[in-house]
């Protein structure tokens, strides 16, 4: 009898038979077995085969497992048999899928997987990358059918994106004119149609960031110059060139990096499990979070109304940014780094953003929106007091004022509250709010050498906990407590009352006040910004010899707005007297012209007087006094309609007896309107009206378009009302704007100081606004939290409108600035658009952003270039849009053959050397082909249908914002099918210069007869594509694989079965789709020559490049070389790669080899373009590492 077992992993434990009979008894359970004393005599039976079988060898465990099955067996036990093997079975695929999960964790938590080089290493990548370890064993091990997922493991194709298989779709080009028509919700806020430039970058942003959320693959933009062009005109201001340059600019900072704040920044955070506001540092918030338990202030852009909003993620990355302090004309300061945005109100009272090199005004509160009502402390927590006790307190003004006063004079220990007051009257006035609190309070006056010191209170053990605990215990502890904020109006005076009658003192327009506590000034700040009064501050250090009394936090709030206080005690008259000037810190001023444009001449006095908040507030009831009721303005909707003068004609004919009733009819028939007619009604005293909307008395240009209070013209009271309603909505849009500005303070910049590096800075996510205040008062803008920024690509470059042009040159000009210290940026992938007739030519319309574009490309990687004059591409006019990936989507069975609106569903890639490999001759290798392609176009379908039944909840921006072609059409939990049929489902391939190189000793660079070959085997794969969309009725295509983690992936799989082979296996990955070898020798002429040939067969998408040894900067003229011989060569889509190398510490850029040549430094940024995007090399796998080190040039010298 043996007493141990081998367990898998090679581990002994001991042996207990009472397992098996357990095994054995569930499994006759589960077909419906019930004696258990079978179950123990079948576990006999098993232990004497394994006795007699084993000899004295230790079993394993799967050796005891067969014999389990063996014995069922042979004991006629077949059906008690196949419940075990199925549950040996069910067990060891969950045990297999656990090892392989946690060891893909395990890699995960040491290192990122690079299969994608631009997902990051932070906490947030890590979460993405455990979930999609997961998802794919799920899928492999639970929902492929078993050929497929043979296929894929074994390495004859690949699934991409195997992870989201059921979840969601792979790429869109988003139709941006459509969105910003109609408005859009991100899932957390609506986003009305932009008006202004800058709104509208922010919001392009903004949407490939919502999208990329649902999807996960690339976001494109098909047409951005056409569209934004066409949202510009339709702006009530139109922008200039400088604005346009800096909206791109904004653009670009905005799909690059994560603005973010130094990790001592602190902001406002309410803790709802504490039920309590503070102030927190962005390091201490990304260290303590826990979802869904902290909300900021957030400022609502169409109100602008102070709101909680939940914070749902913090972020900390490092930085390679320059930090700026930006410093408010009032005092108030944030650091940031240079991308990040900060909240602003641009000259049409809208809310909006801007970086700090181009904010004239940043926005603190005006108002908050907090008020809760009847506020009660529970003082149960606290220790008892036997005199004093109390269950509870209400927050009364009495308390409040306390409060303030405790804040600014007192401490408390043990039992006694002490309060250093110099001033007869409010040691009255304390004694009488002790005992409106609890008439049981008593209070002592402490002399020190005959004078007064103190006020010592005594007022039991609990009450003096309650207020230390509240208000903080030491001077530089000293805080707010957060039931203030609130409290009503009433109680925020009250507190305010005690706290500068204590510690307040006599200032030239405001009443100052010093605390050794930032957290308590900036919560007095926060109070005066509650109640609506501007408020300024400062920090200043002293010579005190005590270390916590050196910095000292000055508020100074109010002005004349001082004389709303209750202040207490002798300096009440001080306070009021030389506060009694206005405070002009904040900049209304820019309401002006707007003001203007509505009041005109009626408003001259107005010039002279400054836009204070009480003269804003008198417009703002002028203007409510003034607009339109909704019934009037139905009526003089109705009174701008031909439609209904018609009819009013025919009602008044039949009362007109005179000779008029035959011009009249006349009139009708022709379906004219008469000039005028006595017997019309007349609906309102019109000059009055006209008054009222400050119009004069002639309506049009014409002569005689004067009109009068019982005027029967129908045409001049047509024209009339639409006067009206236009200035109407004039007035209605300036009484927003002036609503909105009312509540916040917008406060000028200062100053722009420059701070030292910081090697991590933070950001947080706020749900709806996706803005945050500092402790300070600043509110900035915040980031879209992810691991990744999105995907991105823009077409641009055949509109020829002003307005799309100068979008071009702009975006253009932005991207070749760089980022902030003059990085090159690595999204958004930039496609130019060629096409004869527009910008290929001199003298076309868009020759110089051509010019422009090549310039460009020669400094910055990018613009890569799409061909319209191809000849696959030419029918389309300019509609062909790529990804930077090189996806291209246009055919389409289904609908309009349109790139907006559509993108591919899913791709599956066939391993080429893999059939080549098998030896079975060119003949074989067809055969194989078909049958894998007959299985990816299977494989394609399944997914597919999986799908298919997806609906608008799980794709909320995708499917419900209504971005993909048809999706209007669906209901709201309609499967989606009958919208992704105009997508494209993608068969890819890899390593055809291998598989050339097993066929025929040689690849397509280097022999015509592999060449021939070579076109042999892609043209194929394109007509079986095509067979398939007959077949299916899908959009099949052939797509050129970029295969960033696939070709280390395939090429290691048959290195293992296959050994290495020269040319073929020898090295560390496969060579992307039909590309030449990047090793391989030869001019750039010859390369786009061969390569160019493929691109009619790769409808799905393709893209062919060069290499060259340096960027180009000083010879553009070689890249245009390059360019034109492209598109002489049938090229769809291309362009240059050279090495982009930057120091991180002196922003030296150029060829680095190891070290800086200017400072000598080892931290370098080397950017490379890695299947159509820009990536870091660092971001690399380590096949992607490898085939950079083999890339030669395709030139000698470009520079």
């Amino acid at each position: 009898m043996f007493t141990e077992i081998r367990k898998r992993d090679g581990r002994i434990a001991s042996f207990d038979e009472q397992k098996i009979t357990e095994a054995i008894f569930k499994a006759a359970k589960a077909v419906g077995g019930e004696d258990r004393n079978i179950a123990q005599s079948l576990t006999n039976q098993v232990v004497n085969y394994l006795i007699s079988n084993n000899g004295e060898m230790i079993p394993s465990v799967e050796e005891i497992q067969d014999g389990v099955e063996k014995i069922l067996i042979e004991n006629g036990h077949a059906r008690t048999a196949k419940a075990y093997i199925l549950y040996r079975d069910r067990r060891t695929r969950m045990r297999e899928g656990k090892t392989e999960l946690m060891d893909a964790v395990k890699e995960i938590l040491v290192e990122t997987s690079r299969e994608n080089a631009n997902i990051n290493n932070s906490p947030s990548a890590k979460m993405l990358q455990i979930a999609m370890a997961a998802s794919k064993k799920y899928y492999l091990t639970n929902l492929l059918p078993e050929d497929m997922g043979e296929a894929h493991e074994q390495g004859y194709f690949h699934i991409h994106d195997l992870d989201y298989y059921a979840k969601t779709l792979n790429c869109l080009q988003i139709d941006l004119k459509k969105l910003f028509q109609q408005g859009f919700h991100t899932g957390n806020g609506w986003i009305r149609p932009p008006q202004r430039i800058y709104s509208a970058a922010a919001l392009s942003a903004i949407i490939l960031q919502s999208n990329q959320n649902d999807m996960y693959g690339g976001q494109s933009f098909p047409h951005f110059d056409r569209d934004l062009g066409e949202v510009i005109r339709g702006f009530k201001h139109q922008p200039d060139e400088e604005e346009t340059y800096q909206a791109m600019e904004g653009f670009i900072y905005n799909l690059n990096t994560m603005h973010s704040l130094r990790g001592r920044e602190r902001i406002w955070v309410y803790d709802k499990k504490k039920k309590d506001f503070s102030t927190r540092s962005m390091e201490d918030l990304n260290d303590d979070f826990e979802e869904g338990r902290y909300q900021a202030f957030s400022l609502n852009y169409e109100t602008g109304k102070t709101e909680l909003k939940n914070i749902t993620a913090t972020i900390k990355h490092k930085n390679v940014n320059k930090l700026y302090t930006v410093r408010l004309k009032s005092g108030q300061k944030v650091t940031v780094t240079d991308n990040h945005s900060i909240m602003t109100m641009n000259d049409q009272g809208e809310i909006n953003t801007a970086v700090p090199s181009h904010l004239e005004r940043a926005l603190v509160p005006r108002q908050l929106n907090l008020e809760k009502g009847k506020i009660v402390f529970d003082l149960t927590s606290y220790p008892p007091s036997s005199k004093y006790n109390m269950d509870t307190l209400e927050l009364t003004p009495a308390l409040a004022k306390l409060m303030g006063t405790y804040a600014a004079e007192g401490s408390v220990d043990d039992s006694t509250l002490y309060l250093a007051l110099f001033d007869k009257e409010r040691e009255e006035e304390i004694i009488g709010l002790l005992k409106e609190i609890n008439p049981d309070f008593t209070v002592r006056l402490r002399m020190v050498k005959g004078k007064s010191r103190d006020l010592a209170c005594n007022v039991g053990q609990q009450f003096a906990a309650f207020l230390g605990d509240k208000c903080g215990r030491g001077p530089s502890n000293k805080r707010v407590p957060g039931e203030i904020f609130l409290g009503e109006d009433k109680l925020v005076n009250s507190f305010l009352d005690g706290y500068l009658s204590g510690d307040g003192y006599e200032g030239t327009n405001r009443a100052p006040a010093t605390s050794v506590s930032k957290e308590l000034r900036d919560g007095i700040q926060l109070l005066f910004m509650k109640l609506g009064k501007p408020v300024s501050i400062r920090e200043a250090n002293s010579q005190s010899q005590f270390a916590a009394t050196r910095e000292k936090y000055l508020v100074a709030g109010g002005g004349h707005y001082c004389q709303d206080f209750y202040l207490s005690s002798y300096q009440r008259g001080r306070l009021e007297y030389r506060a009694h000037k206005e405070q002009t810190a904040y900049d209304y001023e820019f309401l002006r012209p707007l003001m203007e444009e509505v009041y005109g001449a009626h408003g001259e006095n107005a010039k002279y007087f400054p836009l204070k908040p009480d003269y804003l507030q008198e417009i703002i009831e002028d203007l409510t006094s003034r607009i339109l009721e909704k019934e009037e303005q139905e009526s003089l909707n109705n009174l701008t309609r031909k439609e209904f003068w018609m009819d009013q004609l025919v009602d008044i004919l039949p009362r007109v007896k005179t000779t008029e009733r035959y011009h009249l009819i006349k009139k009708l028939n022709k379906e004219e309107l008469p000039p005028f007619c006595k017997q019309l009604p007349v609906f309102y005293p019109n000059r009055e009206m006209l008054s009222r909307f400050f119009l004069s008395e002639t309506v049009n240009d014409k002569r005689g378009s004067r009109i009068d209070n019982n005027c029967p013209g129908p045409g001049l009271v047509m024209d009339w009302a639409k006067r009206i309603l236009l200035q109407n909505k004039k007035m209605v849009s300036l009484l927003k704007t002036l609503c909105r500005s009312l509540q916040v303070w917008p406060l000028k910049v200062a100053q722009l100081i420059d701070e030292p590096h910081e090697e991590y800075v933070y950001d947080i996510s706020v749900a709806d606004n996706e803005n945050f205040l500092t402790a300070e008062g600043i509110f900035v803008h915040n980031s879209r939290a992810g691991a990744q920024v999105p995907f991105s690509s823009i077409n641009f470059g055949t509109d020829t409108t002003p307005e799309g042009r100068m979008v071009t040159r702009a975006l253009l000009e932005a991207y070749e600035g760089g980022l902030g210290r003059g990085e090159n940026p690595v999204f958004p992938n930039l496609v130019f658009r060629v096409k004869e007739g527009v910008n290929f030519n001199p003298r076309e319309p868009n020759y110089d952003l051509f010019q422009l574009a090549l310039r460009v490309a020669s400094h910055r990687l990018n613009p890569a270039f799409s061909f319209m004059d191809s000849s696959f591409n030419k029918k389309y006019g300019d509609e062909i849009s790529y990804m930077g990936c090189r996806t291209r989507t246009i055919a389409n069975r289904h609908g309009s053959e349109i790139s907006a609106g559509r993108g591919n569903i899913a791709s599956v890639s066939l391993n080429l050397p893999r059939l080549a490999l098998l030896g079975r001759g060119e003949e074989g290798f067809f055969k194989e082909l078909d049958k894998l392609l007959n299985l990816a176009v299977r494989q394609l379908l399944h997914r597919f249908e999986i799908l298919s039944e997806l609906t608008e909840k799980d794709l909320p921006f995708l499917i419900g914002e209504r971005l993909y072609m048809d999706s209007e059409k669906l209901e709201p939990c309609e499967p989606i099918r009958e919208v992704i049929k105009h997508g494209t489902l993608s068969i890819g391939f890899i390593g055809l210069a291998e598989a050339l190189m097993l066929l025929v000793g040689s690849h397509h660079g280097e022999t015509a007869e592999a060449q021939e070959l070579g076109l042999k085997i892609v043209e194929h794969m394109w007509k079986k594509t095509q067979q398939f969309n007959d077949e299916y009725d899908l959009n099949f295509a052939l797509y050129a694989t970029p295969a960033e983690g696939l070709s280390g992936r395939f090429l290691k799989i048959d290195r293992n079965l296959f050994g290495s082979l020269p040319g073929v296996t020898d090295k560390e990955y496969y060579t992307n789709s039909y590309h030449l070898p990047v090793n391989y020798l030869t001019s750039l002429y010859q390369k786009i020559k061969v390569e160019g040939q493929y691109h009619t067969y790769c409808n799905g998408g393709h893209i062919s490049y060069v290499e060259l040894p340096s960027p180009p900067k000083n010879n553009e003229e070689v890249v245009e070389s390059i360019i034109r011989y492209m598109a002489e060569c049938n090229v769809g889509y291309g362009g240059i790669n050279y090495p982009v190398d930057e120091c991180n510490e002196c922003n030296f850029s150029g060829i680095i080899s190891q070290n800086c040549p200017q400072c000598q430094g080892e931290n370098i940024r080397r950017i490379r373009r890695i299947t159509g995007y820009l990536s870091t090399e660092t971001r690399f796998n380590s096949a992607k590492k490898a085939e950079l080190r083999d890339r030669k040039s395709h030139i000698n010298d470009c520079c």
